[in-house]
């Protein structure tokens, strides 16, 4: 049997102490001259053994600030009528929401499609990035028929919009439609989310219809992949 890779044995040692707690789930690593020399290895061989942590979603970079152990995932379940504040929060972390952007704008084809309006009806666009504990995890887009919504343009954007749909208009999502696909993180993406461009993103795309069938949101969601774990309960019978 072929000897196992030098790289390998050490990402084994990288994953003992995060298991053990001496590398603390979002804690920073020792620089990597140090970890070279405390494991007697060349910088090279190091970073193939980080890469593969990575990869693995363990450990993660930030931009100019170096190597991070991992928080745990947080579990989405899609068939669940929970926001985003709402599952992180029960999950025992703390979520926080930053509106980028927000504008009216013709719809782009897909969008149209989604939305089921001719092309280049106008819709607000809204851009939010999400916040698990402090970082940054998500980079979210929302197109909407606020033509069906008046005034929804001068609310709160950093709360809950299903809420404020049913508090303000008394509607609610009786569907979604969804997409997952994993991607890479490049240009507005990476820089929103402060990660190297490149770097391994899960992409959920959403369309939300009410009870009369209309479709009144289309999402695009651009997630780093070490932050979320996709979960459905299916009803074999």
């Amino acid at each position: 049997m072929p000897e196992t890779p030098f790289y390998l044995q050490l990402r084994d040692r990288l994953v003992a102490l995060i298991e053990s707690g001496e590398l603390r789930p979002a804690g920073r690593l020792p620089a990597e001259r140090l970890l070279a020399e405390r494991f007697a290895t060349t910088r090279i061989t190091l970073r193939q053994a980080l890469s593969q942590l990575e990869s693995e979603g363990r450990i993660h970079r930030r931009t100019r600030r170096g190597w991070f152990v991992s928080p745990p995932r947080v579990d989405y379940t899609p068939d669940r009528d929970q926001s985003f504040t709402q599952y992180v929060t029960a999950q025992g972390r703390r979520p926080f929401t930053q509106v980028l952007s927000l504008y009216h704008r013709p719809a782009p084809p897909t969008v149209a499609q989604a939305l089921m309006i001719p092309p280049e009806h106008t819709v607000l666009k809204v851009c939010r990035r999400r916040y698990i504990d402090d970082r940054a995890v998500l980079l979210e887009r929302i197109w909407l028929r606020d033509d069906l919504l008046p005034g929804l343009a001068e609310g709160d954007f950093t709360a809950s919009l299903w809420q404020r749909l049913h508090d303000d208009y008394g509607i609610d999502p009786v569907r979604k439609s969804l997409r997952l696909y994993p991607t890479a993180l490049t240009g507005t993406e990476a820089e929103t989310l402060g990660v190297h461009s490149g770097s391994a993103g899960l992409c959920v795309t959403r369309t939300t219809y009410d009870r009369d069938g209309r479709a009144l949101e289309y999402d695009e969601d651009h997630w780093l992949h070490d932050a979320i774990c996709i979960r459905a309960d299916v009803d074999m019978t």
